[in-house]
């Protein structure tokens, strides 16, 4: 839940030279549009509020543009509802505009700029179309840090206001939409606690910050649990070529990545057309994260850059190996956010060292060598070659766990988990304080969260105290918390299968979490 909104410390942040000039830096008080795109560029220049570095000629471009569309065509409805903003997104489109010969401004309706169905870019300019109309109607807040809305979300936890749900559906449209539940919600909040308009935003943007203690180092970085394959961009390749120069590789930079990434998992950076090949290999530094509004929804932070090798895509398709894995196989179509297995990346550090350069000077997944489990190709493959050779590796045997149990839902018998262990009580209504739940592959996140609930659904109606999935790659284990629930964010196991059989070290936590004795004892 989220915390609690102190007033004796906002009052003092308020009173404070630095909380009055947050709050003046959103009330401006001017009376032509060229003075509020002034106070625009201010606001978007300052590091303090935007997270990004925009040159001062774009942004009076944008805000300009913007202004006149939805201030001249008057293209915010006069009755502000959640069905007549969804209108409003569907239907807003951006036109061009020039000045007749008596400075008389005219749009012209044969060539707009942006058409009406571009919801991807409509999100990526969310926070100038917001912040243009925080300027003009009272409603309206404005939307900044759109591209890391994790800070965002943070901001608001740190002042007790609990966000509203995620759209059900990710696309551009619905999660457009989505900027109206939030300024209803920020609404509520301010006029719960008598702020202005102005005091608000310094509040989400200038005072909640300081609320938030970050005890994660930012020197060390956890283990990593997955590889992820992303593209770079055209407009990218000046970043990352600045790697070399910089010299310490620490540049953090926002880039398009699985919402599953971890806080320091590896991350393979590869360069589209017309480079067309793998550039370097990074670091997680903040994990992934859902923005509802920017080009792409799945984001996450990179540091600790090493280049590579060039190893082009004719170089991965002449590989013996490399040339069958899927997104190889796919002509890299869909790169962004491709999980890439343990031998997937243990192939690639051969390539590179197969072109000069050195295994160790790039991240490990683990510090074990690769296991062949042999040929996997359906579910049945991943519990008779590694599930069940690992449990008895746990000390269990085959009359600990009972494969296939029907348990009754309703009137019905229709659970059926893989593996339950130590089950006991009538038939039908058994308890068992730990079930697995086994897939072929759960790489993608849909995958991973039917997995997850499914085990979940059987967990429950078990009484279970522990919960695994488990999968070709890994397992993750998942205990009950203090609520009764498994948190989907925060197992207490996730390891590769190969680090689990060949590293005594997580040999040796598997079996303290969940073998035989401490699940039978437990």
């Amino acid at each position: 839940m989220p915390t609690q909104f102190n007033r004796q410390i906002w009052q003092l942040y308020k009173e404070s030279a630095e909380g009055q000039a947050d709050i003046a830096a959103f009330e401006p008080k001017h009376e032509s549009l060229e003075e509020y795109v002034d106070a625009f560029i201010s606001l978007f220049q300052n590091p303090k509020w935007c997270g990004e570095k925009y040159e001062k000629e774009e942004l009076r471009d944008w805000f300009n543009l913007i202004g006149a569309n939805f201030y001249e065509r008057m293209l915010v409805p006069e009755e502000l509802t959640r069905e007549s903003i969804a209108e409003m997104i569907e239907n807003y489109d951006i036109l061009l505009y020039k000045y007749d010969e008596e400075d008389n401004l005219y749009f012209d309706e044969n060539r707009p700029y942006l058409q009406s169905k571009n919801f991807r870019t409509k999100a990526q300019i969310m926070p100038f179309v917001a912040t243009t109309l925080y300027y003009f109607y009272d409603f309206f807040k404005p939307l900044l840090f759109a591209s890391r809305f994790d800070l965002l979300a943070r901001n608001c936890h740190a002042l007790g206001i609990e966000l509203p749900p995620f759209p059900p559906s990710t696309n551009h449209k619905d999660c457009l939409v989505y900027y109206y539940d939030l300024c209803e919600v920020w609404n509520n909040f301010q006029a719960e606690h008598g702020l202005t308009d102005a005091e608000f935003c310094a509040a989400l943007y200038g005072f909640a910050p300081k609320l938030i203690i970050d005890d994660a180092p930012t020197d060390q970085l956890p283990s990593p649990r997955n590889v992820w394959l992303t593209g770079a961009q055209r407009g990218d390749n000046a970043y990352l070529d600045s790697l070399g120069q910089t010299g310490n590789g620490n540049d953090e930079n926002i880039w398009a990545c699985s919402e599953r990434t971890r806080r320091g998992d590896i991350v393979v950076l590869y360069c589209l057309s017309p480079r067309s090949y793998i550039h370097s290999i990074w670091r997680s530094e903040g994990g992934g994260f859902f923005t509802p509004f920017d080009f792409y929804h799945n984001r996450t932070t990179i540091c600790n850059g090493v280049r590579t090798p060039k190893i082009t895509f004719a170089d991965l398709c002449a590989d013996a190996y490399m040339s069958q894995i899927p997104i190889v196989r796919k002509n890299l179509q869909g790169i962004n956010g491709v999980e890439l297995t343990a031998r997937d990346y243990d192939e690639l550090l051969r390539m590179i060292e197969e072109r000069g350069g050195r295994r160790s000077d790039f991240p490990q997944l683990f510090d074990t060598s690769f296991v062949d489990f042999g040929e996997l190709s359906v579910e049945r493959d991943v519990e008779e070659k590694i599930l069940i050779p690992f449990l008895r590796k746990l000390g269990y045997t085959e009359a600990d766990w009972t494969r296939q149990l029907r348990l009754k839902a309703g009137r019905a018998e229709r659970a059926i988990p893989d593996f339950v262990f130590f089950a006991e009580g009538e038939r039908l209504h058994e308890k068992a304080p730990l079930i697995i739940e086994a897939k072929f592959d759960m790489s993608s996140t849909s995958e991973m969260h039917k997995a997850f609930s499914q085990a979940w659904s059987y967990a429950d109606l078990l009484n279970s105290r522990w919960m695994g999935i488990c999968d070709k790659e890994r397992l993750i284990v998942y205990e009950v918390n203090a609520n009764g629930s498994f948190d989907r964010n925060h197992p207490i196991l996730e390891r590769h299968w190969a680090q689990l059989f060949s590293d005594t070290e997580s040999g040796l936590l598997a079996n303290r979490l969940i073998g035989r004795e401490a699940v039978k004892n437990g």
